[in-house]
């Protein structure tokens, strides 16, 4: 049965303010437009699959649909696109209950020839403590998730080459 968090809009101050944030960043030797193809396919962590459900997965509304085998993850909603540099979405679908609002931002920076960088936000709002801020787990995370950003996309970058 799945469960359906809150949307959240792109312009929304819930990127700085959720209780949850990891935000990771980290720089590539390709540039900007090879990095936001990895951003767009999902193609990083091979278990899983990521389908668009519409023609065309940009702007607003569209909607990806991620799974593991046969079992749903979750389903994304489209916030903002702005080809080669961001996408935003919130999470309106998981299988697993205990999340008031999770949403989600990438955003590729272009550092000159052959060079780029990924921000990757990730924020949650647990639904039983939705207004706890937790400053030291944000501390912790954003190292690590920096280097989850750094070894997803370079082995996605060297898989799909």
């Amino acid at each position: 049965m799945p469960f359906h968090p809150e949307e959240i809009d792109a312009s929304s101050d819930f990127y700085e303010t959720a209780p949850l944030i990891a935000r990771g960043r980290a720089e590539f030797p390709v540039p900007a437009e090879r990095l936001w193809e990895l951003v767009e396919s999902f193609e990083w962590i091979p278990v899983i699959s990521a389908r668009w459900q519409n023609s065309e997965p940009n702007g607003p509304g569209a909607r990806r649909k991620l799974t593991l085998g046969p079992f749903l993850l979750s389903n994304e909603f489209v916030t903002r696109y702005e080809k080669n540099k961001e996408l935003a979405f919130y999470i309106g679908e998981v299988p697993v209950p205990g999340a008031r609002a999770i949403a989600e931002k990438l955003t590729v920076d272009d550092l000159g020839p052959d060079r780029s960088a990924l921000t990757y936000t990730f924020a949650l709002a647990p639904k039983f403590f939705p207004d706890v801020q937790l400053h030291l787990i944000n501390a912790i995370a954003q190292p690590i998730f920096s280097l989850i950003v750094k070894v997803g996309w370079t082995f996605g970058l060297w898989r799909t080459r």
